[in-house]
This record gives C-alpha cells, structure tokens and sequence, in this order.
C-alpha cells in the first residue's frame, strides 16, 4: 500500500515540474521576442486581423549647416528618381527656404518618398449626381504610396434650351471659370491655368487645367483633363 502511494507521489511530482518548465519557456519566448517600434500595430477585433500602418518618417533637428548638406543630398536623389523615371513627369524640389521642420528627414526616408511620387497615379472621380451649371464639383485623387491625397476643382457655366435639338435639351452656352484647392492639409496645390475644350455638340466640356503639387518639400506639376456633362435638362456632372 505504501509502495502504491509512493508512485503516485513521484507521477504527481513529475507532472508539477512539467508544468513549472513550460511555463518558464513560455514567459521566456515572450520576454525574449524583439518589439518592432518602426510599425505600428492596428488592430479589427470585427475581422479578426491585424493591419500593419507604416509610420510617418522622425523629423530630423539640424544646424544651418547640415541642413544644406541634406538638401543636396535630396537634390541628387531627384535628379537620380527623374533619370529612372524618364517617361512620368519631372519632380523639382521646394526651395531651402521654404523647407519645413518637418520636410528635414533621413536621406534614405526622402528617396523612399520621391519614388513614391514619381510613381503616383492620378485619378478623376466621376460625379454620381448632376449639379447646377454654376457650382460644378470634380474631384482628383492623387495615390502616392499608401497615402491619398485629393484636388477638389470647381466649374462654372452657363447651359441654355437649344430649340434646334430634338426634343429641345439643354445644352452648354458658356464656361466661366474653375478653381481648385488640395483637400489635405499636408499638401498644397496652386492652379497656373486652364483651356476649355467644348464637344460633342455642346453636350460635354473638356477643362484641362495646369498647376503644382507641393508635398514633403517636392514638387511636382501636372496637367488634367476633366470632364464635364451636361444633361437634357440643364444638370451637369
């Protein structure tokens, strides 16, 4: 009988100290797995998954001096993207002065940005409704990266009844004018101009309008075809 008891003790012992080592191994993986403080960690307890949200580059804080060396620096990484990118359009950096604190960065930083902006797309956003002739919204999206940022255009114009049409639709009379601003406060758009192209009848207006983008101290200059419809009854989209 005592020998029976003293197995069940050895077994119970042996399972205790099973349990002490796994418990020791699991608190050192823990410990012991590196924190990755590049990323931060989003996550969707709805889906169950976890996204990955790559952080904005660390401003730099440097002298007068370095700062001048860094902004050559930057100047041959544009001109170097520009040689790869030959066929896209030119990239040109924001004068030094005009270099916010948080445009200085690490070199390797601006050149992922500057690829990343020679290889954005530009996409208008087709109206899902129509508008009155004088207050006409077209919207750009520019994809840089992960990132989106968007030009909100305004047109102006003028439709009137075309009696000489079947069924006598309305049709564009004039354009007045377009403005347009970056929706996004980290990035700035100025408009240079634009030329009005009338089509199909009278039904359609073609606004190609030129300007700059300003972003992270580069910029860029683009020019973009928008389209404007005007319906039978005088809505345009």
């Amino acid at each position: 009988m005592l020998k029976k008891y003293f197995y069940v003790s050895i077994l119970l012992g042996a399972f205790a100290l099973s349990g002490c080592t796994d418990d020791e191994a699991d608190n050192k993986e823990v410990k012991d797995e590196p924190l990755n403080t590049e990323q931060s960690i989003e996550i969707n307890n709805e889906a169950n998954t976890t996204k990955i949200v790559e952080a904005a580059p660390i401003p730099l804080n440097l002298t007068q001096e370095e700062k001048a060396e860094y902004y050559q620096k930057y100047v041959e990484i544009l001109e170097k993207v520009n040689e790869e990118n030959n066929e896209a359009f030119e990239l040109e950096m924001e004068p030094i002065t005009a270099f916010l604190d948080e445009n200085w960065i690490e070199v390797a930083d601006f050149e992922k940005l500057a690829k990343e902006r020679a290889n954005m797309s530009i996409t208008v956003l087709e109206n899902s409704e129509g508008y009155s002739p004088g207050a006409v919204p077209k919207t750009v999206m520019l994809q840089i990266g992960s990132k989106v940022a968007n030009i909100i255009f305004e047109g102006s114009f003028d439709t009137q009844l075309n009696s000489n049409t079947p069924e006598g639709i309305q049709l564009f009379s004039a354009f007045n004018g377009i403005s347009s601003e970056a929706e996004n406060a980290d990035g700035n758009w100025t408009q240079f101009g634009n030329v009005a192209l009338l089509k199909d009848g009278g039904v359609t207006y073609v606004i190609e309008v030129s300007g700059k983008y300003s972003q992270s101290g580069i910029i860029s200059t683009h020019t973009m075809a928008l389209k404007f419809n005007c319906n039978k009854y005088g809505a345009i989209s």
